[in-house]
């Protein structure tokens, strides 16, 4: 018998306002049992049931040259996606429910720019498989103003699993103004 699907609302934002200096990242919810506090890498919550394709919606506040150096970006780390689809959504999975496979950029959702702080660039949802301990899909939301490359690179790490590390200059730390392009224990 098929475990029931959970969806893991993981609501972890990249914050940054460009003159902010202690800007934070969005408490997130989970559903899973049990979420490392103290880590000596960036905690991974799940890994992917498939390899993902990247589907960027029309109207999401992103140019195809970012998108496609983040996700080299991550493809240098060792992870693996299926295709990236820019602004071609001809499986209409920008407006499904529970896209499957996918981790979909978009334009953030009234309710979701509501919940945002005003100082956050972005907000990632993904959905996992609590049985099987796999993401089946996550949605990255954008609010209209358009990221800067190191956002993009985050919120795809929280797609691939990563939590929040709050180490100096760590691509994942929850403090923009601390982050960086430290990648120590991101790789596949």
């Amino acid at each position: 018998m098929r475990a029931i699907t959970y969806p893991l609302i993981v609501l972890l934002i990249a914050a940054l306002v460009v003159l902010a200096t202690n800007s934070e990242a969005s408490e997130y919810i989970t559903n899973m049992e049990r979420v490392p506090a103290i880590e000596r890498q960036p905690p991974r919550i799940a890994s992917w049931k498939y390899t993902p394709t990247v589907v960027v919606c029309d109207f999401a506040p992103v140019v195809e040259s970012e998108v496609n150096r983040a996700v080299q970006y991550w493809k240098n780390k060792g992870f693996r996606f299926y295709k990236t689809n820019f602004k071609q959504d001809h499986l209409k999975k920008c407006t499904d429910p529970s896209p499957e496979g996918r981790i979909i950029i978009r334009l953030a959702t009234k309710e979701v720019l509501e919940n945002m702080k005003e100082s956050s660039l972005a907000e990632t949802h993904f959905y996992v498989d609590n049985d099987l301990n796999k993401i089946d899909w996550a949605i990255i939301y954008l609010p209209r103003r358009g990221p800067q490359i190191r956002v993009l690179e985050h919120e795809l790490g929280h797609a691939l699993g990563f939590l929040h590390y709050n180490k100096k200059g760590h691509l994942m730390h929850e403090k923009w103004i601390q982050g960086g392009w430290d990648d120590d224990g991101l790789h596949r």
